[in-house]
């Protein structure tokens, strides 16, 4: 597979010194510090419903991570638009998440104006999370005046609510490009919009959108390159380069050295920290239906150990901010007592945890730890406007 979207052209001696010692750090053979400038932590993906597995969670952000990733699909419009109280279950939502960080550990919340598959409008959040979206935010485009203002006080009263160490304000952006290209210019005014106005009242904290990198290279994807193009638009408003990767979509998972050399090598020249947001690789090889297809993706535990040892390294080789792993244990016993709630595609995570749905750790957990039991010694985020 070709990996060069994006690429900026001939390397100076400097880069390719520095690609070599990633590769080598990848490997295993060379360990480069005695402390890590990353956070380690968790999405709050709970592998069962009910307080056991939400205590189980709080025991194990404590015991193996320091910050956790609360996401949220959905905007209550109507509400933010006119200044009025959330609906009471989103409020209640909101207090349960926020419930699961342990004291003193960090918080990354992630909200987005997207829809789930990153193609159109989030959404309305109501009393329920997929809501129709009402008839005056119908047909509406991402830089519309409504829009705009309703999707700032949204993000203006999430932070303010929780009181977030980072922050994005959309998730997987990149994919819109691919989905919804007329949307896009839009969608770039809004990002900046909010961006700017939330950066008058928190000038300390870091702001961004994320990207797909498994989008970004996936060989079925022709417009790769644009995409990517398209992206750049934002970096001016992004403090972080912050990615989601699944190296299982687009059957990258033999190709995970390729994806980060590609990462560094267009994304260097914004000047920006590195981040995860999300990642995963499964450890069982899975089918999982999309749509009319059924698609085969690759796993296995040593695989998934394998996966962790390289993206931890090239985290500690770059100064990341942090890593989350978005699994920490496999949710079999979630989905099935509730596998109508989720779409036939997310078994595709359903194996991902670094402990499986017994409650037994996988090799990759013991990766984990390699890195979780360095000291921490955080690095300042830079490039506030």
């Amino acid at each position: 597979m070709n990996l060069k979207v994006g690429s900026m052209g001939k390397r100076s001696l400097l880069l390719l010194a520095c690609l070599v010692t990633a590769a080598v750090f990848a490997a295993g053979t060379v360990r480069a510090a005695d402390a890590r400038t990353f956070y380690m932590g968790f999405m709050t993906f709970l592998h069962d419903i009910g307080p056991r597995a939400e205590a189980e969670f709080r025991d194990f952000v404590r015991q193996n991570g320091d910050i956790v990733d609360i996401q949220f699909e959905g905007v209550p419009w109507v509400e933010a638009l006119a200044d009025m109280p959330f609906h009471e279950n989103l409020m209640k939502e909101w207090k349960q998440q926020k419930a699961l960080v342990p004291p003193g550990v960090k918080l990354y919340l992630g909200v987005t104006p997207l829809n789930g598959v990153r193609a159109a409008m989030a959404d309305y959040r109501g009393a329920s999370e997929h809501m129709p979206l009402p008839g005056k935010f119908k047909g509406k485009a991402f830089d519309d005046p409504v829009i705009m203002k309703a999707y700032l006080n949204y993000c203006k009263r999430a932070a303010e609510f929780f009181q977030p160490d980072f922050m994005a304000i959309g998730i997987e952006t990149n994919e819109l490009y691919h989905n919804a290209p007329a949307d896009w210019p839009g969608y770039v005014k809004l990002h900046k919009y909010v961006y700017r106005e939330l950066k008058r009242l928190h000038r300390n904290l870091p702001i961004f959108t994320t990207l797909t990198l498994h989008s970004m290279l996936n060989p079925n994807w022709k417009d790769r390159q644009q995409m990517f193009e398209a992206f750049t638009q934002l970096m001016d408003c992004n403090d972080l380069v912050v990615i989601s990767f699944y190296p299982f979509f687009g059957h990258l998972s033999a190709e995970v050295d390729e994806a980060f050399a590609w990462l560094t090598r267009s994304f260097d020249q914004f000047g920006k920290p590195y981040a995860v947001g999300e990642s995963g690789e499964s450890a069982e090889a899975m089918r999982v239906p999309f749509g009319e297809h059924v698609v085969t993706m690759d796993g296995s535990p040593e695989l998934q150990a394998s996966f962790y040892k390289k993206l931890l390294a090239l985290a500690e080789q770059r100064k990341f901010t942090f890593v989350i792993e978005s699994i920490p244990r496999d949710y079999d016993a979630r989905w099935k007592k509730n596998k109508d709630e989720f779409p036939p595609f997310f078994i595709a995570w359903k194996d991902c945890g670094l402990i499986d749905g017994e409650g037994n750790k996988r090799p990759a957990y013991y990766t984990w730890r390699e890195y979780f039991d360095m000291p921490l010694k955080p690095l300042p985020v830079g490039g506030y406007k």
